[in-house]
């Protein structure tokens, strides 16, 4: 039985992070609705709803695995999930300070440099897609 706390216990981790992350990209969904939308915002809003999906899958895969207590749960797949997540919440931080901080900085200085770096550089719907299909193999 002991074995079995060892061995759940990243897997239990990851699924919070998992969640915290979808809670945080809700929130920002729920703070660009509050204003009038840019074309950047609508498009960092489909981002973020599309991430949200990825997540809940491999959410949901895990807590299947978890449900069953299958051992299929490894150090990469755990390194994996933090990384991944760690990813997201620094992002969401800097949307969340940003939103937080001047809706007329939001639009005139962040947006549209924000999104570039979700969609070219941190690619972190394709690695959440990733992530979630190594889950569910």
């Amino acid at each position: 039985m002991e074995e079995t706390k060892i061995e759940i216990s990243p897997a239990l981790r990851a699924a919070g992070a998992l969640s915290e992350c979808l809670t945080s990209l809700t929130c920002a969904v729920q703070k660009l609705a509050e204003k009038r939308a840019t074309l950047e915002e609508k498009m960092i809003k489909r981002y973020f709803h599309e991430l949200a999906g990825e997540i809940s899958d491999a959410s949901s895969v895990l807590h299947r695995l978890l449900s069953e207590e299958k051992s299929t749960w490894t150090s990469e797949n755990h390194d994996a999930a933090i990384q991944l997540t760690t990813a997201i919440q620094e992002r969401l931080q800097e949307f969340h300070k940003a939103i937080d901080y001047d809706w007329n900085y939001l639009e005139q200085y962040f947006e549209h440099g924000f999104y570039l770096e979700l969609t070219e550089n941190s690619h972190l719907l394709e690695k959440a897609r990733e992530f979630a299909g190594k889950l569910k193999s």
